[in-house]
């Protein structure tokens, strides 16, 4: 155990670091982008534009054929709106305009994956490879359960009342023992918290498996989808979401998905009431786009307990759910896995080295 404990630290462990350090500066990856790009920044005004014009202003600043999918509505006082595009091909590349919320002017026009943050985020879950690099960066929250489970193992006191020496971190000791120290105690430490992020990382890499096991011991339940016939134009967002707003007082709205055929609904993603993430969106609001009717919702807080598993995924990896304080942890969390590869990686070298000057 301690054999395979090693090596694989010192043959992955530079992997797993790199994904845990984007991942630390993608929890405030909004905010992080807004002080990287300062003109999505616009002073709050009253009153705001109307979402119609947002969407018009954004579908005049990308190609004729690019197709609107989606609205990110503005997170806070003075963030844009962002929609999102599919651009034509043959580069169908993920176009985003970010319109001010006050004025509906564009701000911004971005191929989403190649701004700093959004590529930022491309790191984190393809090491930009692709569908290759997903299913690699799958494996590494793997290999981060194994270091999890083998450091326990290997931590644990094999003695009775060795407990507070499993515990100890000795300042007086020499380097190689305080770093020796260092590694145990706060590699044990960390356990319940890298475990976390590493199955929620594990479950949105590996969806359908996940749904699966899930799905075996908890009935998950398909999410309700619904058609429309058309009927003429399609009404104005703004009236859709009064109706929403209408229908369920006390919903917060966060995305809006377009209709991408005639026949389809719009879908709006919703916080309601109770829910404890900020920004996730879990609950459904659906809506005729042409008569404005509603036509069905999803409450995430009542769903059967598989898909209560699933919903909260997301909004655990990335600290959605656990408010600031979490936010910072986790901030914290990420640099985790690069610590423990300096400490494993130093004490590899010290013991290395030592035994090469012995046989020199």
């Amino acid at each position: 155990m301690f054999t395979l404990h090693k090596y694989c630290g010192l043959l992955l462990g530079a992997i797993i670091a790199l994904i845990g350090l984007s991942g630390s500066l993608l929890v405030f990856d909004h905010a992080l982008d807004e002080i990287l790009t300062p003109q999505l920044q616009e002073p709050a005004q009253q009153p705001a534009a109307k979402l119609q014009q947002v969407l018009t202003a954004a579908k005049a600043a990308v190609p004729a054929d690019a197709i609107a999918t989606r609205i990110y509505l503005a997170r806070q006082a003075g963030s844009p709106h962002t929609v999102r595009f599919n651009g034509p091909p043959p580069a169908n590349a993920r176009l985003e305009v970010s319109v001010g919320p006050s004025t509906a002017q564009v701000l911004a026009v971005r191929e989403w994956g190649y701004y700093p943050m959004s590529w930022l985020y491309r790191f984190h879950y393809t090491l930009l490879s692709g569908h290759n690099g997903e299913i690699v960066v799958g494996i590494m929250g793997l290999v981060l359960l194994f270091f999890s489970i083998s450091g326990v193992i290997l931590w644990w006191p094999r003695r009775r009342g060795r407990w507070h020496q499993a515990l100890r971190i000795n300042r007086q000791a020499s380097t190689t023992r305080f770093f020796w120290d260092l590694h145990r105690v706060i590699g044990v430490a960390s356990v319940p918290v890298l475990s976390l992020c590493a199955i929620t990382g594990i479950a949105m890499i590996f969806p359908k498996p996940t749904a699966a096991i899930i799905n075996s011991v908890a009935p998950i339940t398909s999410k309700p989808s619904y058609t429309v016939s058309p009927q003429g134009q399609q009404l104005p967002l703004d009236s859709l979401l009064a109706n929403a707003k209408a229908a369920v007082p006390n919903s917060e709205i966060k995305r809006i998905f377009l209709p991408q055929q005639a026949q389809h609904s719009l879908r709006l993603s919703a916080n309601f009431t109770g829910e404890p993430w900020t920004n996730h969106g879990a609950s459904s609001i659906w809506l005729n786009p042409y008569t404005g009717v509603v036509l069905g919702t999803w409450d995430a807080s009542q769903a059967p307990i598989g898909n209560s598993i699933l919903t909260w995924v997301f909004p655990l990896h990335n600290a959605d759910a656990l408010g600031l304080a979490g936010r910072i942890l986790w901030l914290l969390v990420g640099t985790l896995p690069a610590f423990l590869f300096f400490t494993g990686t130093y004490l590899w070298w010290r013991k290395w080295s030592r035994r090469r000057s012995v046989k020199h």
